[in-house]
């Protein structure tokens, strides 16, 4: 009987064991559920791209079959890392632009101009990435010297941040520029009736009209291999921060076609066409392509000073920065999007600006429960503003790097009391109950891990400064991943399929070769993605 009963049991374990299958285990893990109790795990086993179940190794090795097992070698797994701001195609064709990201001074800007120009075939000269709060003097850039280099091909080389741009006077003649040229929300600056070159804002998206559109196969290849930089950086999900319509017709097609996989929750820019668009179809989501917000631009960007503030720029007293639309288009965009079920995620730096919006926000949504409408970098606030988080809910989308780049100029931009109010993660954090973390890039680098190591210490990859940058606004590592994990996918309403390592969830995660969560703050920036997986299929391998 004794035997009997040990054949019977073995005989329905066996059943039980061939009848639960998994296309791929991970085990000898630390994993990092980042569910609501933040539990960590041995192993996980994963079928048909979903996790099936997390739990302790035994059980995990002893629950499933499958031929595909992964010893993880105690190493650390996340869910997937998710940049919650950024702008994919822009990074795409900065890989075939001039890289004048870093530049020291004007002149060494002139010489990677130059030398890109001298082996790119186009009919435009164009770059991006300089900032002149790294040159010498600090001070913005004229045309003079490329008017005599390319005094017939035009040329158009954006700001790091992308709301400045210095132009040549081929440029501007082919976009009808003058010094008497009036631009809604931008300026042409002029100095003695002449124009320097240097756009802001709406003036430099008006003269890029201009520049001829990549083909399609040209586009879709730059996309591609965009899409491998960010696989290897640790990256399975993005909010693309603006899409205009022609953009938005391809992305749909190249998804479609599985030419492109990354998960891209994309943003409209509130074009006609893009309006049209959501309010015929409503919310598209297909595959790995989600469509249903608006992005919207309030005002520009801090570094250009053409942020919108509520008092003049402490370097710059006769400047107040300027809103990009009036209180009333923005707020006509906002009402469409309440009407048809759309999201309003909208770039505000200035508190000005940020005032501006939450009001709006008030007003059109203040009384919804679940809308999920974002503010967009949050970067400069009046201290009583903070509340409008709270009150309606609101969920801050901000970038630790911008804090961490700016951090040389901004008490210069904004003076001692300001600048207390001004990239305050925590703060925002304790009010909006979570935080979405992004770069922008490639106003930044792609790198979430800077994102996080930035969001903690406060400091650049220097190390800048020791005690950190205003240490009372840093969050906790916990928060952290979280903001580059759940919270984001929350934001996208997407949680309930992905942002943490759950059964029936997608299998997107990431494997690095330490802790971050217990390594030394100094030691993130030299952690390194040993593998990337999305859906449960490996797109990135650093081994």
């Amino acid at each position: 009987m004794k035997y009997f009963l040990i054949l019977i049991t073995g005989l329905t374990l066996s059943s039980c064991y061939q009848g639960k299958e998994a296309d791929l285990i991970v085990h000898n893990a630390v994993i990092y559920s980042c569910d609501d109790e933040f539990h960590v795990y041995e192993a996980m086993a994963i079928k048909d791209g979903k996790i099936l179940e997390l739990g302790p190794e035994r059980e995990i090795m002893n629950g499933y079959k499958c031929d595909n097992i992964i010893d993880n070698k105690k190493r650390p797994v996340y869910p997937g890392f998710h940049d919650a701001h950024c702008h994919f195609g822009g990074y795409a064709e900065l890989l075939n632009k001039a890289d004048l990201v870093g530049t020291t001074s004007f002149e060494e800007m002139v010489s990677k101009v130059v030398e890109h120009e001298q082996k790119t075939e186009s009919s435009w000269i164009q770059g991006r990435g300089w900032d002149q709060t790294l040159w010498p003097g600090s001070e913005f850039p004229t045309n003079d010297t490329f008017n005599i280099i390319f005094p017939d091909k035009p040329m158009i080389l954006q700001r790091v941040d992308g709301h400045a741009a210095l132009v040549n006077q081929a440029a501007l003649d082919i976009a009808g520029y003058t010094a008497e040229t009036q631009i809604i929300g931008g300026e042409i600056k002029v100095v003695n009736g002449k124009c320097t070159g240097l756009l802001l804002d709406n003036a430099v998206d008006s003269l890029v009209r201009s520049i001829p559109i990549l083909e399609n196969g040209e586009k879709l290849n730059l996309l591609q291999h965009a899409e491998k930089d960010l696989f290897a950086a640790g990256l399975t999900s993005i909010n693309d921060a603006g899409i205009l319509e022609n953009e938005r017709d391809q992305f749909i097609e190249w998804y479609k076609n599985g030419d492109l996989r990354i998960k891209d929750y994309a943003m409209l820019f509130p074009t006609d066409e893009n309006l049209k668009f959501a309010s015929t179809e409503g919310v598209y989501k297909k595959g790995n392509l989600h469509i249903g917000s608006f992005k919207i631009l309030s005002d520009g960007a801090m570094g250009s000073r053409g942020a919108c503030l509520l008092a003049p720029y402490s370097d710059d007293p006769e400047n107040y920065g300027f809103l990009l639309a009036t209180p009333q288009e923005i707020k006509d965009v906002a009402e469409l999007a309440a009407e048809i079920g759309y999201q309003v995620n909208t770039h505000c730096i200035g508190d000005s600006a940020n005032r501006t919006m939450l009001k709006i926000y008030e007003e059109v949504i203040g009384s919804k429960a679940d809308h999920r409408w974002k503010i967009e970098h949050a970067q400069v606030l009046d201290e009583k503003d903070f509340e409008f988080f709270e009150l309606y809910k609101i969920i801050p989308s901000v970038q630790p790097t911008h804090c961490t780049s700016d951090m040389r100029w901004a008490e210069d931009r904004l003076g001692s009391h300001r600048v207390k109010h001004a990239y305050a993660y925590k703060k925002l954090l304790e009010k909006a109950g979570m935080l979405a973390l992004g770069t922008d890039f490639p106003v930044e680098r792609i790198f979430p891990l800077e994102t996080f190591y930035a969001a903690v210490s406060r400091m650049d990859r220097n190390g800048y400064p020791k005690e950190g940058f205003q240490m009372q606004d840093a969050i906790s590592r916990e928060d952290a991943l979280r903001g580059m994990t759940i919270w984001p996918a929350y934001s996208n309403f997407e949680n309930h399929h992905k942002g943490s390592l759950e059964a029936g969830k997608d299998a997107d995660f990431v494997i690095l070769d330490k802790d971050i969560m217990k390594i030394e703050v100094a030691d993130i920036l030299k952690t390194f993605i040993v593998s990337t997986y999305l859906d449960g299929q490996l797109v990135y391998s650093g081994e």
